[in-house]
Order: C-alpha cells, then sequence, then structure tokens
C-alpha cells in the first residue's frame, strides 16, 4: 500500500516536471479544451491520419466530432492496415479495367466530340441501410407522384384547371409537346424508369436537385463501375455486403417485356430496341453497354420505320416488328414529322404509333417537360393533393420567379441565391455571391423583363465524401444520381447508384464534361426497404440471337473493305521506305520518280514527272499521315474507327480493345515516320 502511494506520487512529480519542461505551444495543443468545432487530435490507430470534413459540411466519412461513421469504420476495417495504400493499388486495376474494356465517355469540344477515358474513383460511397430506407421510400413516392402528373399533363390536364399548377408552365414550356396531348389517356406507366440527383446538406438532410423523366442517362455506367471496383476491392466488397444490382436488372428488364406485351405460347415474341442519338453522343458508351447487357438491339432513327401505326426494324432479313423502345433520345427529337423537323434522330411517325398504341416507349414522349427547375416550387402541395402524402424526400427549396411573391423574394436575396433558367435548355446557372454587383443588377433587370424564365434557390452546400486526389484521401463535395423503374405496378429503386464530384472540391459545378469524377455507390445494411423480388428471367432472354439491322451489316461490310485498304496501303508504303532509303537513291532522278510513281498512281498522290526526291517524300508522308488525302492510311483508319464504333456492340470485349489501340494511333502523330521517309 505504502508502495503504491509512492509510485503515484513519483509519477505525478514526474508529470509535473515534463509539462513545466514542455514547450508552451505543445502545451496549447495538447491541453487545450475540445470544442464542437475543433476536431479531435487523431490517434496513431486512427485508419485515416490526417482526412477531416471541410468546415460547415456534412462529411459521410467523420462526424463533426472527428470520430469515424460506423459504415465507414467497419468498412476499413475490412480494408485493413493502410487503407491509402488499398485505394492507390485499386486505382491502378481500375485504370487498366478502363483501358482494356473501352470504357469512355465523349466530351465535347466545339462542334466534335472526343472519347476520354471514363474517370472512376476507387474509393466507393457508402451509404448506410438507414439512409437508404429513407432514400428508397422517398425516391419511389416521387417515381410515383411524376408519374401520375404526367399521365395528368397529356390527359385530362386536372392539375392546371384547379390552379395547383400555373399553366405557364405547360403553355410556354418549350419541352411540352402538344401533338403528344392524348397519350396520358391511355393505359400503362408514362414515366417506365428515372433518377434522382440527390444532395446532403450541411445538417444531414437529404434533398433532391432534379429529376431526370425523359431519357435519364448513366444505368449504364453504374453497372460498369460496380463491375471494376468489386474486383479492384473484391475482398472489402464481399465482407462488407454491398447490396447487389441484379434484382434491380432483372426487375428492369422484365418490366419492358411486360410493357411490351410480354409473350405466351404461340405468340410473337417481344423485341426490344434501344434507340441512341448515334456514335457522337456523350453517353454512346452507356448505350452500348446496355444493349449488349441486357441484350437489346441498339438502334439508331434511320433503322426504324412506321406503317399502319406499327415500328419495324429493318434489317438483312426484311422488317421486324418492334414492340418496345427503350430511349436515350431526347422526346423532342424522337419524330422530325410531328415534332422537330431538323431531327436527323428521330423515327417519322413514331408520335402517331405511340396514339395507336402499338408500340411501348420508355418512357413516354414528352416527359422531359416536368424536368422544369419551377416544378420543384409545387411538389410539396402536389404530393399531398394528388397521393394524400406528405413529400418524405424534400427538394431543394425553389421560388418560381412568375409568382409575383417569389420574384420579390428572389430579387431580395439575389446574393446568396442560385439563379436557374425554369427549363432547362442551357447551363444558365448563375450563383449570386459569385457575381459582381453590376451583374447582379444586370441579372435582376432580365428577371423583371423575363420573370417567367427564371427560378431562384437555396444553395446548398453539398456534402462531402472520400476521394482520392493526388495520391491521398481528401474530401470532395458530390451529387448521388439514384435510378427507378417500374415494376408490375409499383417502383423498385436502384441499390446503388452513379455518385459524382469534382476532383478540385468546389461544388458550384459538378459537370464530367468539365472534369468531374465518378464513383460506385455501396449501400450497405440488411435488405429492411426492398420491395419484392422482380420474377425471375430466363437466361436465354440476355443471350437470344439478335436481328441485324440494315445499317449494320452496312458497316460490317465498309469494315471489311477499310481493313483491305489498310493492308493495301501499308504493304505499300512498307516498299516505298527501302525505295526510297536505297536502290531509287541510286538511280538517275527521272528514272527514280518514275519508279516510285509507278506505286504512288494507284493511291491518287502522283507526283509530275521530274519531281524532286524531296517532293516525292512529302507525296509519301501524305499518303501515310495526311487524313484530308483520299486512300491515305490515316483516312482509311479514320473510316474503320468509325465502323467499328457503330458496330462494337456487336464484337466481343476483345475488339474493343483493338478499337481504343487504333483511336490511340489515329490521335498520335508519327514524327519518326515522317523523318524516315
Amino acid at each position: 500500500m505504502v508502495s503504491q502511494e509512492k509510485t503515484k506520487a513519483k509519477k505525478k512529480e514526474t508529470d509535473s516536471v515534463w509539462v513545466t519542461t514542455c514547450p508552451s505551444a505543445l502545451r496549447a495543443i495538447l491541453f487545450a479544451p475540445m470544442s464542437a468545432t475543433a476536431p479531435p487530435l487523431l490517434t496513431t490507430d486512427d485508419p485515416l491520419p490526417g482526412y477531416a470534413g471541410l468546415p460547415g459540411r456534412y462529411d459521410e466519412c467523420r462526424a463533426a466530432d472527428g470520430s469515424l461513421r460506423p459504415h465507414w469504420a467497419e468498412f476499413l476495417r475490412l480494408l485493413g492496415g493502410n487503407a491509402t495504400a488499398k485505394f492507390r493499388s485499386a486505382t491502378d486495376a481500375c485504370a487498366r479495367a478502363i483501358l482494356e474494356q473501352d470504357v469512355s465517355l465523349n466530351v465535347y469540344a466545339g462542334a466534335r466530340s472526343e472519347p476520354q477515358p471514363w474517370p472512376l474513383d476507387a474509393v466507393p460511397h457508402l451509404v448506410s441501410a438507414e439512409d437508404w430506407a429513407l432514400l428508397s421510400a422517398g425516391l419511389r413516392q416521387r417515381a410515383h407522384l411524376y408519374n401520375q402528373l404526367l399521365g395528368d399533363l397529356y390527359g385530362s390536364q386536372k392539375i392546371f384547371r384547379s390552379g395547383s399548377l400555373p399553366p405557364e408552365l405547360a403553355m410556354i414550356n418549350p419541352h411540352f409537346l402538344r401533338s403528344c396531348a392524348g397519350l396520358g389517356k391511355r393505359d400503362g406507366v408514362f414515366v417506365h424508369n428515372c433518377a434522382m440527383d440527390i444532395a446532403r446538406s450541411p445538417d444531414g438532410q437529404w434533398w433532391v436537385l432534379q429529376d431526370r423523366l425523359d431519357a435519364p442517362s448513366g444505368l449504364g455506367y453504374s453497372l460498369q463501375n460496380r463491375t471494376i471496383l468489386r474486383r479492384a476491392l473484391s475482398g472489402a466488397y464481399h465482407g462488407a455486403q454491398a447490396q447487389s444490382l441484379q434484382e434491380f436488372c432483372r426487375s428492369f428488364h422484365a418490366s419492358l417485356v411486360e410493357l411490351a406485351g410480354g409473350r405466351s405460347p404461340g405468340s410473337e415474341e417481344a423485341r426490344i430496341v434501344l434507340l441512341t442519338p448515334g456514335v457522337a453522343n456523350e453517353t454512346y458508351f452507356e448505350h452500348a453497354y446496355l444493349a449488349r447487357y441486357f441484350g437489346y438491339s441498339l438502334v439508331e432513327g434511320a433503322d426504324l420505320t412506321t406503317r399502319d401505326r406499327q415500328v419495324f426494324l429493318r434489317t438483312v432479313g426484311g422488317l421486324k416488328r418492334v414492340h418496345a423502345i427503350l430511349r436515350r433520345v431526347d422526346s423532342s427529337f424522337c419524330d422530325p414529322l410531328e415534332l422537330n423537323p431538323r431531327s436527323l434522330l428521330g423515327v417519322p411517325g413514331l408520335v402517331h404509333s405511340a396514339h395507336g398504341g402499338k408500340i411501348a416507349l420508355a418512357n413516354q414522349l414528352g416527359s422531359a417537360a416536368f424536368e422544369s427547375t419551377a416544378l420543384l416550387a409545387f411538389l410539396k402541395p402536389l404530393c399531398r393533393e394528388i397521393l394524400g402524402e406528405d413529400l418524405r424526400l424534400p427538394s431543394v427549396a425553389t421560388w418560381w420567379c412568375g409568382q409575383e411573391k417569389a420574384r420579390r423574394y428572389v430579387l431580395e436575396r439575389l446574393a446568396s441565391l442560385v439563379v436557374k433558367p425554369t427549363f432547362r435548355l442551357t447551363s444558365g446557372t448563375r450563383y449570386g455571391a459569385l457575381l459582381t454587383p453590376a451583374q447582379r443588377d444586370a441579372l435582376a433587370a432580365d428577371i423583371n423583363a423575363r420573370p417567367w424564365a427564371h427560378c431562384g434557390q437555396e444553395r446548398v452546400f453539398l456534402g462531402t465524401t472520400p476521394a482520392l486526389n493526388e495520391g491521398e484521401l481528401r474530401p470532395v463535395p458530390f451529387v448521388m444520381r439514384l435510378f427507378v423503374c417500374w415494376q408490375d405496378g409499383d417502383y423498385r429503386v436502384m441499390p446503388g447508384g452513379l455518385t459524382r464530384f469534382n476532383p478540385n472540391g468546389e461544388d458550384a459545378i459538378i459537370s464530367l464534361q468539365q472534369g468531374g469524377a465518378t464513383k460506385d455507390t455501396w449501400v450497405l445494411g440488411a435488405n429492411s426497404c426492398e420491395i419484392p423480388a422482380a420474377p425471375e428471367i430466363m437466361p436465354d432472354d440476355y443471350h437470344r440471337p439478335l436481328a441485324t439491322p440494315s445499317r449494320v451489316a452496312d458497316n460490317l461490310y465498309w469494315m471489311g473493305r477499310y481493313l483491305e485498304r489498310i493492308t493495301q496501303v501499308s504493304r505499300l508504303l512498307d516498299k516505298l521506305d527501302p525505295l526510297l532509303r536505297d536502290e531509287v537513291a541510286a538511280l538517275d532522278p527521272a528514272v527514280a520518280a518514275d519508279a516510285l510513281n509507278i506505286l504512288l498512281v494507284v493511291q491518287g498522290s502522283y507526283a509530275p514527272p521530274g519531281a524532286s526526291p524531296e517532293e516525292l517524300a512529302g507525296r509519301i508522308r501524305t499518303l501515310a499521315d495526311d487524313p484530308e488525302q483520299p486512300g491515305s492510311l490515316a483516312r482509311n483508319l479514320g473510316h474503320l474507327i468509325r465502323n467499328l464504333d457503330q458496330v462494337k456492340v456487336r464484337l466481343p470485349p476483345e475488339a474493343w480493345r483493338v478499337l481504343r489501340r487504333l483511336r490511340s494511333i489515329a490521335a498520335t502523330p508519327h514524327p519518326q515516320l515522317a523523318a524516315d521517309l
């Protein structure tokens, strides 16, 4: 007992001496009282040393007191030691998979689009079971609401007659398609599939930023992200028990088969096609991926025709009846006869076929009408009126300037709000806090002159999630796109999604076209929010033989022709090089010119008599790498790449890697070849 007291006294004395001799700055850090705003010191066993959320943001990984949130702590435990090193290794694996599988995004550069490797971050975005229960219930309710609203808009229009919505939101809406009026009166679902962009506010509340109802993109990329990341982080993926996406895909396919009329013994098989704008579209890879994944024919507008209100696919074996179309072409471009007359992407007569009920469209034409920012200001009362329920998942606070009271509110708070166009025609988003006084005055004048064209929104400072940036984990603001599909009278939410973020840590603009990146989204925990599973789908539904559109057969033919031409030109160039180096150099210049011209004339590069060796070398270089020269190697290679893009869905993944390699060769200059020649 005496010994214990002496030991305690000795320790107290030692501690006192250490504190006294400790530098004052270090004492201030070690013994400063903890506050709610200052994060605590990280212990040596912290799996993410140095990682902390941004001030004033809700971080998905760390709580306000600096502790790890439970689902992230468990995930990091599954990863084992040095999580950052594991993510760096997974990043290399993801990059290799993206190149091998030619996963790409077309980035617009002026009037052209250039394919770029798909930007995937190796750190998944984790969603807890509690958050998912709230999100899935809210999104299903939201999909039901939009389905009824669009059915009413193109049907009886009770919401406008009752004054629940201002009629201007339809009458001056460029996305309201008058020729589609009456489609809402038909039986069936109006919104088969949709997507919602979700964000987290600083207080942890989930908000819907915008809804995509017409031809939502991102589903195919979400499936591809999952395929890549579950291999790169296989141990953590299976240990975390992230919910599978397979059941949602089964439901998606089964509902389209049902929409197409189903199948019965002795009846014609339901044929489903995926309508794409073409290879220049920014998400064409996704269209090809989804068509291959589900076993649908990937078609363009020119591949389809209408007869007697029915839609047919032009194939090498004649016209084949189409029963359902999964659209990735915007509604207004789907029919040049009744919608946009300048469209080259649509099918003449498609609106007439839709009115006749002979074709099922997912989604029905005209769905973009309620992608208006202004509608978010009215969803809460509309949900109570139409569904008899409170809106479970709120939209970001929105004020439509077409109403006088809302306009005054926006003008008074212009410096702190975000001003967006009412109808989604251009980006046009302006942040009041980032404008100069003169710019705010000009914006206010425009709002007063055209109040119906503007909406004010509360600026939501997006929540953050960990991402690997320059080899280190850092918090980045994110937006999560979640997907919903119709299933047997109800809606089903995919337990995952496409999370997008700005690697620079800014949240003013999160755009993949402007350097944004993506994450795979893992929903963890129990399936308490799941609705009954979809009916089983026979395996041959995914692998049945596809009808070959005439356009595809034509591209396959020309692919072979261009391969033949490339082979001929390559062999010719292979012979010209040694001739120019050795044999021809020893000949008389006139004889040399004639000898080379005999070979060049076949390709249209004939040089005048008496041409110098330098001019001949220039002709040969043109034949090799001038894309404007008819018959040149570069020109034929460009044609081959375009043909391969058109038919890649018909080719095995190995051919996609060949396509990526060819595209890289075509885009790379060859100074050594020119020097040799």
